[in-house]
């Protein structure tokens, strides 16, 4: 009986992550395909100037190149993530408790990175003709990510101030 019931446990914690890395990996995949399409679809475009021709207009503004950095930044956490999904064994029970701890650090790191290219992106490109608007638009940008985590993770921070030092939020993910 004993054996029977961890088995079906064994189950449904494949059938969840399967799951999971099923969502996962799409929405890396897509993440992939934005940022990338961002890289070559540079905010401002091309310089036609002889001296500069093919260079981006704003290459030597720092919002550009947070742009760039941020824009790269999610495209290798989701192609990291994208990855993980593809080496998933759904044997190992032990890759399986560990996949999800992995993966949503990396999935979150992508979407806090591509918000703020999207942020910088438009911040290059509006701030010589209409800056409040585009520092509003930065900071929404900036700050969604972590209003998010914080809102996703808030059963849990509320938890662990009820529980207190019993909590152990590594069992969490596994439930």
């Amino acid at each position: 009986m004993a054996t029977e019931i961890k088995q079906k446990e064994i189950q449904e914690i494949k059938s969840l992550t399967e799951r999971y890395a099923t969502n996962t990996s799409l929405v890396a995949a897509l993440l992939a395909t934005i940022t990338f399409a961002a890289a070559f679809t540079l905010p401002g475009g091309f310089s036609n100037d002889p001296s500069d021709a093919g260079l981006p207009i704003f290459a030597r503004k720092a919002a550009f190149q947070v742009f760039l950095i941020s824009d790269t930044i999610a495209m290798c956490s989701s192609l990291a993530v994208a990855f993980l999904c593809v080496l998933t064994t759904w044997e190992d029970l032990e890759f399986l408790l560990n996949y999800r701890k992995t993966t949503s650090p990396l999935m979150w790191c992508a979407y806090a990175a591509t918000s703020l290219a999207f942020g910088t992106g438009l911040f290059t490109v509006m701030a010589p003709k209409n800056l409040w608007l585009a520092i509003i638009i930065l900071l929404v940008c900036i700050i969604l990510p972590f209003l998010s985590k914080i809102i996703g993770d808030w059963p849990m921070i509320m938890l662990r101030v009820r529980v207190g030092r019993l909590f152990r939020p590594d069992l969490v993910p596994t439930i």
